[in-house]
């Protein structure tokens, strides 16, 4: 899940899932005690980037009760490359050049990852989203209780 800005999601993944569909899902999984977590990707330069934008994302992540997050900034090589760079071309002309030179490669420049990696730390962290999974407390755990709680069922989710 790359966002939860509606204009942003609505641009570059059309026909899919809601992004805040995707985080309920999440809220049930967690609530089921399933060690679930949310892989912000990919993050796009000049559509999810800003501050405004990734920390909305972040911590919607967190109040929808994430386990960890993780965050991937956008790659582009081949014809995942040649089929974006057609796309900015053709809907955001005026982002072409800025992007042939942060992407020389399939990568952004590693200063550009480096600054936003460290964005997306601080405000994981703001928003306490660990990057490293946190374990699910037991039923046992969370009532106090001395008994072991039974295992859960995964049958309980229906396909």
């Amino acid at each position: 899940m790359p966002t939860v800005d509606e204009d942003a999601w609505r641009t570059l993944e059309p026909g899919t899932a809601h992004p805040l569909q995707r985080l309920r899902a999440v809220r049930v999984l967690r609530d089921a005690g399933i060690n679930a977590g949310v892989l912000m990707a990919p993050v796009v330069p000049g559509f999810t980037t800003q501050t405004a934008k990734l920390e909305a994302t972040i911590k919607a992540v967190a109040e929808h009760g994430a386990a960890f997050m993780g965050a991937n900034i956008l790659y582009l090589k081949g014809g995942t490359k040649d089929h974006f760079m057609g796309f900015l071309g053709h809907a955001f002309p005026e982002m072409v050049d800025g992007y042939r030179r942060l992407y020389p490669g399939a990568y952004a420049s590693p200063e550009y990852i480096g600054t936003l990696r460290a964005l997306i730390d601080m405000l994981q962290e703001k928003h306490d989203v660990n990057r490293r999974a946190r374990r699910v407390p037991s039923t046992k755990e969370k009532a106090g209780s001395d008994e072991e709680p039974a295992d859960p069922e995964q049958g309980a989710f229906g396909f």
